[in-house]
């Protein structure tokens, strides 16, 4: 293992950074903007920004590349090259179906949430209160009606029996 001169690599940052012209009030790690990852949840506790934020990943990155760039010896990227050659009719298809069903699920998912959004839900949810309302005044209604039905129908069958004893 080589010994890591520490001193000499923080020269070599200091001459870069004189040599590029680089001053303390440019940019710092805090002024670049950054875009936490997605987290994904399982658990059901997930709300509609992240369910938002999930499709604009997917939206971003259902491409899949069939081949990532080689890196390494001269050798090494030769052999993989080779061994790329030899599986690309195996590759290729597998990635393109998968490229294709992963288009066609972001479409759905997106046509889904054009239509949530499309929803004037505080109109809706009025309009299901005004009919729930209204709903349980015809309930108290009938049920009133009922009881008295059943009155009605006791009465009838206690003068019915009268009658019959008569």
């Amino acid at each position: 293992m080589e010994n890591i001169n520490i001193e000499e690599i923080m020269a070599q940052i200091k001459r870069d950074i004189r040599e590029k012209g680089l001053t303390p009030d440019m940019l710092s790690f805090e002024d670049v903007p950054y875009s936490k990852p997605v987290q994904v949840t399982r658990e059901g506790n997930a709300t509609l920004s992240d369910a938002d934020e999930a499709l604009a990943h997917m939206n971003a990155h259902y491409y899949i590349q069939p081949y990532k760039p080689l890196a390494g010896s001269s050798i090494k990227v030769f052999i993989k090259k080779v061994l790329r050659k030899l599986m690309k009719f195996y590759v290729e298809p597998v990635v393109f179906e998968q490229n294709e069903f992963n288009a066609n699920t972001v479409s759905v998912l997106n046509t889904f949430r054009g239509s949530i959004n499309s929803q004037p839900q505080a109109q809706d949810n009025s309009e299901l209160e005004n009919r729930i309302e209204t709903l349980e005044l015809a309930q108290k209604e009938l049920l009133n009606r009922l009881s008295a039905l059943e009155r009605e129908n006791t009465a009838l069958r206690e003068a019915l029996g009268k009658q019959d004893e008569a």
